[in-house]
C-alpha cells in the first residue's frame, strides 16, 4: 500500500525540501489569498478615502472654511486652560475627534480626518497597514491618545487609527483621554459644557455635546428623568441603542441641508415630536423614517440661531387675490377646516372655549368655510389627523392644545400643502404655525382692579403650568397692582401643585383671588367665568373682572387670511410663524362686574382704551425682580420674544416658579412642551465649576 506522503505534489515542499501535510498546504494557499485580498481592499479603501478626504476639502475651501482638522494648541493656548484632569482608558464617540493637539500633523488629514497624501507616499502605506490590521482578525487594539475640550476630542497619538476606524464608520475608539477645563464664564457654550459634565457624572454617556445651555435637561424630562437622576446600565444601554440606531439612519443626503448640526441637536428634535418609548424600539429603516419631518426644522434652527419664530402681533389682511387661492389650493372662495380638541367640549372650559370660536366662524363667513370637529378619544390624534386630510379634505387644520404639536407636526410633514396651527405660544417649527393671544394685557387691567380693591389683604394669584407666557400674565397682574396699590402682595399660587391652591391663598389672608380660569367669548354672548372675584365677610365669592378669550375673532382673522392668499404672502415660506395677537386685534378683553364701584371702572375703561390703542404697556417703567435685580427702567422695552419667555417673577410677589418634578403628573406633558428657559448662568450654584468637575 502506498504511503500517504506519496501524494504529495511538488508544491508540498517547502523550501528546505521537507514535505508537507497537504491541509497545512491549502491553508497556507488560504492564508496567501485572505493576505492579498485584505491589502487589495486596504489599497482600495485607502483611494476611498483619500476621494473623500479631497472632496471634504475642496468644498471647505470653496465655502470658505478651515480644510484641516482643527488643532487645539490655536484654539486653547496652555495659559488659557483652567484645569485639567486625567479621565484613564474611554470608549469615544468617532463623531466627536474633530481635531489634533499640535499643528505639525494637521496637513496630511482633511476636517472629517480624512487622508490628503497620494496612495504611492510612506504615509499611505502605514494607513494601508494599519488598514490591513483593522481587517485582519486582532484588529486595532491599542487606544490613542486624545485631549477633550468642550465635549470634542483632539488627537495627540493615533491619528492614522482614527482615520482607519472612521473610514469604516466606526462609532467609537477606545481612547486615553485628558480633559481640559475651560475658564469659566457666561458664554452660552461654556455654561452647556458644564452642564454636560455634571450630566456625565450621572450617565457616563459622552455623545451629547450641545452649545446651548438647558438642552441636556430637556432630554432628560423627554426620558422622564430628573436632574439628579443616576443612570442606570439599563438606560444607558437603552438610549446608546437609539441613539446609534439614529446615528445610521442619519444619512448625509439626509442631513446635507444641516450640516452644522449635532447629532445630538437630532436626537433632541426627534424626542420633542416623538415619545422616547417609541423611538427606543425602532429600526434604521423606521427611524429614517421619523426623522424625515425633522429637516425642515433642523435648517430652521440651523439658519436661524439661535433660532426664534417669526411673531406676529397684529392680523395682517390684504386684499383677496384670486391666483393665491388656486396656488394655495383654495377652490370657490371655500375653505375645508378641520378642528382637533383633546377633549370634548363638555367636559373641559378651554375646549369649549374653542369650540364656541368655531361655531362664531361658522355663523360669520358661512358657506365660506366647511367645517369638521374631530375629538381625541378611542383613535389617536394621528389617525383622526390623517382622516380630516386624506378623507375628508381639510385644507387648514386647527389643533386646540399643546399637546397635539407632535402629531400636528408628523401630518404637516406627510403633507405639504396642509396649513396647519396649533394653540402654543412661540414654537419654532416650520412645518406648522402657533397662535396665542396676549393675556397678559387683560391680567394687567385685572391687577389694576384687585390693587385697587383689596384694602390691606394680600392677593391671591392662582397660575395654571409654569409655561411660555404665564411669567408675563403673573407678573403684567402684578404690575397691574402696583400701579394702584404699591405696598400689596401678590400670594402666588399653583394649580398644577399637590393640594388646595384656593385653601392656601384663603388661610394666607387673602380676600381678591385671580387666576384662571378665564372667561370664553361665545357668538351671542359672554360665558363668564369670573376669573378675578372678592370674598365677602359671609364667604360668598363676589365677581370683580374677568379676563375673556375671544377665540372666534381669532379663527375668523385667520380664515380670512387665508382666503385672502396671505398665508404665504404676508409671511415667507420656510419661515417659524407664531401669531401673538392682542386687545388692538378684539382677540381678547375683560368683563367688568356690574357691581364694580364706578372710580375703579372708570379706570379700567381707560387702561382698556389705551392697551388696544398702544398708548398703555403692561411693562414700561421701572420693575424690579425678586433677587433684587433690575430688569427695565424707563429706556427699557421688552420685545414678543422676552415676554414669552420671561422666567422670573416682580418683587411684589410671594411665591416662585415650581420644578418640573414637583408638577402633578397630569400637567408634566403641557409643562414640557413648552417649558421655560432656564435661567443659565444667574440661576446656577454660585460655586467653582471645578469643585464639581474635578470630582467626576
Amino acid at each position: 500500500m502506498l504511503g500517504y506522503f506519496t501524494y504529495c505534489v511538488p508544491d508540498s515542499f517547502g523550501y528546505n525540501g521537507a514535505v508537507r501535510n497537504p491541509v497545512q498546504t491549502a491553508y497556507s494557499r488560504r492564508n496567501k489569498e485572505i493576505s492579498i485580498m485584505r491589502s487589495t481592499e486596504a489599497i482600495e479603501q485607502y483611494r476611498a478615502a483619500l476621494r473623500s478626504g479631497q472632496k471634504y476639502y475642496q468644498n471647505a475651501v470653496g465655502h470658505g472654511k478651515f480644510p484641516y482638522p482643527q488643532v487645539l494648541e490655536n484654539i486653547c493656548p496652555e495659559y488659557m486652560a483652567a484645569a485639567r484632569q486625567e479621565l484613564g482608558v474611554l470608549e469615544i464617540p468617532t463623531d466627536l475627534i474633530i481635531g489634533t493637539l499640535a499643528d505639525g500633523r494637521k496637513a496630511a488629514f482633511a476636517g472629517n480626518f480624512m487622508p490628503l497624501l497620494p496612495d504611492n507616499t510612506e504615509f499611505a502605506a502605514k494607513w494601508i497597514a494599519l488598514c490591513n490590521a483593522h481587517l485582519g482578525t486582532s484588529g486595532i487594539t491599542d487606544p490613542i491618545s486624545c485631549f477633550e475640550y468642550m465635549g470634542r476630542f483632539y488627537v495627540q497619538e493615533g491619528h492614522k487609527r482614527v482615520s482607519v476606524l472612521h473610514s469604516y464608520g466606526a462609532p467609537s475608539i477606545t481612547s486615553k483621554v485628558t480633559r481640559i477645563f475651560p475658564t469659566w464664564s457666561d458664554d452660552p457654550a461654556v455654561v452647556a459644557y458644564y452642564e454636560f459634565l455634571e450630566f456625565y457624572k450621572r450617565s457616563g454617556i459622552y455623545a451629547l455635546q450641545f452649545t446651548h445651555p438647558g438642552c441636556i435637561a430637556k432630554i432628560e424630562k423627554h426620558l422622564g428623568f430628573d436632574e439628579k437622576h443616576i443612570w442606570t446600565d439599563e438606560e444607558k444601554a437603552d438610549f446608546m441603542s437609539m441613539f446609534w440606531v439614529m446615528r445610521e439612519a442619519c444619512t448625509r443626503e439626509m442631513l446635507s441641508h444641516v450640516q452644522d448640526q449635532s447629532l445630538s441637536e437630532v436626537v433632541l428634535s426627534a424626542l420633542d415630536l416623538y415619545p422616547y418609548e417609541q423611538l427606543k424600539n425602532l429600526g434604521i429603516t423606521d427611524m429614517r423614517k421619523r426623522l424625515l419631518p425633522l429637516i425642515p426644522d433642523l435648517q430652521f434652527v440651523s439658519d436661524n440661531a439661535p433660532s426664534e419664530p417669526t411673531v406676529s402681533t397684529e392680523p395682517e389682511i390684504p386684499g383677496k387675490s384670486l391666483v393665491s387661492r388656486i396656488f394655495d389650493g383654495i377652490s370657490h372662495s371655500t375653505l375645508n377646516v378641520a378642528f382637533v380638541h383633546v377633549t370634548r367640549p363638555e367636559n373641559s372650559v378651554w375646549t369649549k372655549g374653542h369650540d364656541e370660536g368655531r361655531k362664531y366662524l361658522e355663523e360669520v363667513l358661512g358657506s365660506q368655510v366647511r367645517v369638521k370637529t374631530y375629538i381625541v378619544g378611542e383613535e389617536s390624534a394621528e389617525v383622526l389627523m390623517e382622516r380630516a386630510v386624506k378623507e375628508d379634505g381639510a385644507q387648514l387644520l386647527i389643533a386646540t392644545a399643546p399637546t397635539l404639536l407632535g402629531p400636528a407636526r408628523q401630518t404637516a410633514a406627510l403633507h405639504p400643502g396642509l396649513k396647519v396651527l396649533v394653540c402654543a405660544l412661540s414654537v419654532p417649527y416650520v412645518g406648522i404655525r402657533t397662535y396665542y393671544s396676549r393675556i397678559h394685557e387683560s391680567k394687567f387691567i385685572s391687577g389694576a382692579i384687585a390693587g385697587a380693591m383689596c384694602g390691606d389683604n394680600p392677593i391671591g394669584y392662582i397660575a395654571r403650568y409654569p409655561i411660555l407666557g404665564v411669567p408675563a400674565s403673573i407678573n403684567a397682574f402684578a404690575l397691574g397692582v402696583r400701579m394702584t396699590n404699591p405696598k400689596a402682595r401678590i400670594q402666588l399660587e399653583w394649580s398644577c401643585l399637590e393640594g388646595d391652591p384656593y385653601k392656601r391663598l384663603q388661610n394666607a389672608g387673602a380676600r381678591i383671588i385671580s387666576g384662571h380660569p378665564v372667561a370664553v367669548a361665545s357668538p351671542g354672548n359672554v360665558s363668564l367665568s369670573w376669573s378675578t372675584s372678592l370674598m365677602m365677610d359671609d364667604g360668598r365669592m363676589a365677581p370683580l373682572a374677568s379676563d375673556v378669550w375671544n377665540w372666534g375673532r381669532t379663527y375668523e382673522q385667520m380664515v380670512r387670511s387665508v382666503l385672502a392668499g396671505a398665508w404665504d404672502t404676508t409671511v415667507p415660506r420656510g419661515t417659524s410663524v407664531s401669531y401673538w395677537w392682542g386687545m388692538s386685534s378684539g382677540v381678547i378683553n375683560v368683563e367688568l362686574a356690574n357691581t364694580l364701584p364706578d372710580g375703579v371702572r372708570q379706570l379700567a375703561e381707560i387702561l382698556r382704551d389705551g392697551l388696544t390703542r398702544g398708548t398703555i404697556h403692561p411693562f414700561h417703567g421701572n420693575i424690579v425682580d425678586q433677587e433684587g435685580n433690575i430688569r427695565s427702567d424707563e429706556s427699557t422695552s421688552f420685545t414678543p420674544e422676552d415676554l414669552m419667555q420671561m422666567n422670573w417673577l416682580c418683587d411684589n410677589i410671594d411665591g416662585r416658579i415650581p420644578a418640573f418634578d414637583e408638577l402633578l403628573p397630569m400637567s408634566r406633558e403641557t409643562t414640557q412642551l413648552l417649558a421655560l428657559p432656564q435661567k443659565g448662568a444667574e440661576n446656577t450654584e454660585k460655586r467653582s465649576p471645578f469643585s464639581v468637575s474635578l470630582a467626576l
